[in-house]
């Protein structure tokens, strides 16, 4: 089941109870049939001197597992053991015939209640979401961004009109680690569902630049204030997105071409930059930083400021406030101003933490 959004639908996972309940429900079958097909032999083999029929037999089984007790057609007390077996026949086949109802009143009811919980569960959490990020489309790239925002601790909503992609995404990075939308990022309704006036950022990874375009111009008129990153699918269209009102535009294509030519010419650096990026007992990243007003670190060096011992950060560019000017590699006799941008690398709290160094 279900649940009908103006234009589009809260996405439930394949992997949540449901999947469970599903899979009970056809081993509590198979067992059920199990049962019969032992029953109705065992009775074939046990009456074979007898001259009983297999469907006498069968008859004999449905009667006697589903405790209906119409006139037994085969003489149980003139066959050896055939007695004994029909009271083991009872007894398991009752069993089985309870666990096998038991299920199908879980696929049914537990099924699509718990299903009507987690749809209101989460609609209250998609209402009352703000400064969460929007990932328009759930193929590579946009998998791959989910993954990144997931590991920041950020709120994600992804908008995709493939249920298969929706469903692979969340066995990727987990079906409770996202709110998914079943629809076309493309209308307007979809993207007022996903919260996008609460939003703090959003990214476009349809695969036209004319829906990426379309995404870029809804989402600036809805919330001017949004960060919007798109993707462009051929590298003219780049310049029509900033237009419109992308903040930045990434070309995987150009992007992907530049990091083959640097693998040949240059494979030490990209490993490099690699394993110090991604390496899972690194996990270090670039933060920005702008040092406030108010700043106790007005007047002071870089090399006295204290913020490598307080953050665990280092120093890897300032963009002068003046100007707009970027100094790479900062000398230690820098002196530090308000509203500098520091560019620092460090774990993913390094950020978090210089900031606060900053507003002591």
């Amino acid at each position: 089941m279900r649940v009908t959004l103006p234009a589009s639908r809260l996405h439930y996972p394949e992997i949540t109870r449901v999947g469970q309940v599903r899979r009970r429900l056809i081993f509590a079958g198979c067992s059920v049939l199990a049962v019969m097909a032992m029953g109705t032999f065992g009775y074939y083999l046990l009456g074979a001197d007898a001259g009983w029929r297999l469907l006498d037999c069968l008859y004999m089984v449905l009667i006697t597992v589903t405790t209906v007790g119409y006139t037994e057609v085969l003489d149980v007390r003139s066959v050896e053991y055939a007695e004994l077996f029909t009271m083991l026949l009872l007894i398991s086949g009752t069993g089985v015939s309870v666990y096998f109802l038991s299920a199908v009143t879980a696929f049914i009811i537990e099924g699509d209640l718990r299903e009507a919980i987690w749809r209101r569960r989460v609609r209250g959490e998609l209402h009352s979401a703000s400064g969460h990020f929007i990932v328009c489309g759930a193929g590579e790239t946009g998998s791959s961004v989910v993954e990144d925002l997931i590991a920041s601790g950020s709120q994600v909503v992804v908008i995709e009109n493939d249920p298969v992609r929706i469903d692979r995404l969340a066995r990727r990075v987990g079906g409770q680690s996202f709110i998914a939308l079943e629809g076309d990022a493309t209308e307007d309704e979809v993207l007022h569902e996903s919260g996008l006036e609460r939003a703090r950022g959003i990214v476009s990874t349809l695969h036209t630049d004319r829906d990426n375009l379309f995404v870029t111009v809804t989402a600036r008129q809805l919330n001017p204030d949004m960060r919007i990153v798109s993707r462009a699918v051929d590298e003219r269209a780049g310049q029509k997105l900033l237009r419109a009102g992308a903040d930045a535009v990434v070309s995987p294509n150009q992007i992907g071409g530049k990091r083959m030519a640097r693998e040949l010419l240059h494979p030490g650096v990209v490993g490099f930059m690699d394993l110090m990026v991604r390496h899972p007992g690194q996990n270090l990243t670039v933060h920005e930083v702008t040092l406030p007003d108010d700043t106790p670190l007005d007047g002071m060096t870089l090399a006295n400021s204290g913020i490598r011992t307080a953050s665990g950060a280092l120093v890897l560019s300032v963009l002068q406030p003046e100007g707009e000017r970027y100094i790479f590699n900062p000398p230690p006799d820098l002196m530090l101003r308000p509203r500098m941008r520091l560019y620092v690398l460090g774990d993913q709290s390094a950020g978090e933490r210089l900031e606060a160094f900053a507003r002591r």
